[in-house]
């Protein structure tokens, strides 16, 4: 009779859904980690009509022995949206760490080694997140440097996730008795609520911050890929509406307990969205600007602000152009 296979150390989740020509990156970077424990991988498909499958194939041949170091399973449903997929994969693992890495992000070779050690370090510790790097289709970094190297949501940081998301979830690791305990504490019992088409990752870190600090590895340890699949970067209005209402449902029902009012977090909300609406104005999106203060509207936190990003998006296109053709000219001049 063969003896069990020995436990996992790290559980893998990555739901996809149309990413054949990203996940193997993905699944080449969890291959490529130097730390040496037990890695399970859990890819659920959310119904995908590409080759995924097929490119699939080989890792899973290769990394598909339960008694492997790297144990990757696949599953394959019909589509009903990440919510179900990551649930889905959560609930298929038994390591006590957690990480979550889209298909279409990969990570730097030291990620889980370094997030590995910030836990074991504090066990008060419930969750541990990355700075990151941003990068195109092809893999090639498309910013300045590497991004937020200063994070506010460190520590028992609440009240600053409850200004504005800063966590990357492709970058998380989180304690599975941390997850367990914020599905336990709502009716649905999930980790993830299906409620949440967007903004999802912001709602579960958010419930679990009720159950431990946070901790922050100021190292880019995580490749954020921005492409044209992306389909969340493409509707921002849509976007920070569920982000918004994430913010808004977690006070409605733990206010009291973390210490901030209704009248609170729509003041935050009008804070946030009302910033976004005059950033696109003032890079003449003027139809965003518009959706951002109709979105406000919807929320019950329009005002003064809104007003006037909305009389100012609401005037001819080519007064703009004519303003922004001036300024060149005298910008060129000086």
């Amino acid at each position: 009779m063969s003896s069990a296979a020995p436990s996992f150390d790290i559980a893998i989740i990555t739901p996809t859904y149309n990413r054949s020509t990203l996940i193997a990156a993905a699944l080449d970077s969890v291959i490529a980690q130097t730390f040496d424990g037990r890695i399970e991988v859990a890819i659920v498909d959310d119904g995908s009509t590409d080759d995924t499958e097929v490119v699939l194939e080989p890792y899973l041949k290769q990394y598909g022995d339960p008694c492997g170091r790297i144990v990757l399973r696949y599953t394959r449903l019909k589509k009903q949206g990440v919510v179900v997929a990551r649930n889905t994969a959560i609930a298929q693992t038994t390591a006590p760490l957690i990480a979550f890495l889209d298909s279409d992000d990969y990570w730097h070779t030291d990620k889980l080694k370094m997030q590995w050690e910030a836990m074991k370090a504090d066990e008060g510790v419930a969750l541990v997140h990355t700075s990151f790097r941003y990068v195109n289709e092809a893999g090639q970094m498309t910013d300045d440097g590497p991004q937020r190297l200063s994070n506010p949501c460190v520590g028992h940081c609440m009240d600053a996730l409850l200004h504005e998301f800063l966590v990357l979830f492709s970058s998380v690791m989180v304690r599975r008795s941390i997850v367990d305990q914020a599905a336990k504490a709502e009716a649905h019992g999930q980790p993830f609520d299906s409620r949440w088409t967007n903004s999802q990752d912001y709602d579960l870190c958010l419930r679990c911050a009720r159950f431990g600090s946070f901790a922050y590895v100021a190292q880019p340890l995580t490749l954020y890929r921005i492409h044209g699949g992306h389909g969340a970067m493409g509707n921002l209005p849509r976007a920070f509406g569920f982000h918004s209402r994430v913010q808004m449902d977690f006070v409605k029902r733990y206010g009291s307990e973390v210490g901030i009012d209704e009248a609170e977090i729509k003041r935050r909300v009008a804070t946030f969205i009302g910033g976004r609406a005059e950033s696109a104005f003032w890079q003449r999106q003027f139809e965003t600007a518009l959706k951002l203060c109709a979105l406000a509207k919807e929320l019950g936190v329009h005002g003064p602000r809104f007003e006037a990003v909305e009389k100012k998006a609401s005037r001819p296109v080519w007064i703009y152009k004519m303003k922004d053709r001036i300024d060149r000219l005298i910008g060129k001049k000086r």
